[in-house]
């Protein structure tokens, strides 16, 4: 079957190399957690872009596939900002891919205007105190949910229908705004460990949908992250999601693969890494 889609990533190593998550720098393990990705991608499609900033084109640009230098706003508690961007510059049909999914089987991405990974049951956990919050500055957005009870995870997000994907950019910037304009009042939110940038794309997109009644495409079926995790193996899925990725048995588990699976581009990345004095982890991955 003929690929319809361009797969798209994007990466922004500036927030992930200032203590994201209080986790200290991670630049090393989210480049070889990118590579593995692109890389198992590339075995089953054809037109793959990365758009990367400075830092992590350094580490990444000789991967097989197209890699873009842009310029991202530096914003490093927009960490997801990178997305938006890319997704922006798309001329034609697209899905984003997150950098810490790995597909390991060929999927065949079929829906209609818009396909995330899977609809999201954390809303009393994540998002209901964020969303009281923002709605005393959404008066004048009339796609602005005051209570949805839901969200989607965006590990996977595309569009066919681009004027769909310039209304949700639009709806990204209208919150962005809000809260660039109102940090001290988000600050406590923050400090209980809230990361409002994930509502913003998250909720604000199952705002839209909903306001526009387009039930959009769930790859990932199930009713709760158990079902889903269990149809995810099914079809050669991984999301390592949240501070999980970083955990040492995934670093690990993610240079052995990149080194014995793809040992060409591991030494590629490896000795871009050393040149820059960043050390390898695992003396034993050659």
């Amino acid at each position: 079957m003929k690929q319809r889609h361009k797969m798209i990533y994007s990466l922004d190593v500036l927030p992930i190399m200032n203590n994201r998550w209080n986790m200290g720098d991670k630049l090393k393990e989210t480049i070889y957690m990118t590579a593995l990705s692109i890389l198992y991608s590339h075995l089953w499609y054809d037109e793959i872009e990365l758009y990367v900033d400075e830092i992590g084109f350094k580490f990444l640009y000789m991967l097989p596939c197209a890699v873009t230098k842009v310029q991202n706003d530096n914003k490093i508690e927009l960490w997801m900002k990178s997305k938006i961007n890319a997704m922006e510059l798309q001329t034609k049909p697209f899905v984003h891919i997150d950098t810490d999914i790995f597909i390991r089987k060929k999927i065949d991405f079929s829906f209609d205007d818009v396909i995330v990974e899977r609809r999201e049951d954390t809303y009393e956990m994540h998002y209901r105190k964020q969303v009281e919050l923002f709605t005393r500055y959404t008066h004048n957005l009339p796609y602005w949910n005051t209570n949805l009870g839901y969200s989607y995870n965006c590990g996977i997000f595309g569009f066919n229908d681009l004027r769909l994907r310039d209304e949700f950019i639009k709806s990204y910037f209208d919150l962005e705004k809000i809260y660039l304009e109102n940090q001290q009042s988000f600050s406590a939110l923050k400090q209980e460990g809230y990361e409002t940038c994930i509502l913003i794309e998250q909720y604000t997109l199952a705002s839209l949908l909903n306001y526009k009644n387009n039930n959009p495409t769930i790859l990932l079926k199930g009713e709760n992250i158990r079902e889903q995790g269990k149809y995810a193996d099914t079809i050669g899925y991984s999301h390592f999601f949240g501070m999980k990725k970083y955990d040492k048995y995934v670093v690990d588990e993610i240079e052995l693969r990149l080194s014995k699976i793809f040992p060409y581009w591991y030494r590629q990345i490896k000795n871009a890494l050393e040149k820059e004095g960043i050390v390898a982890s695992n003396a034993q991955f050659v």
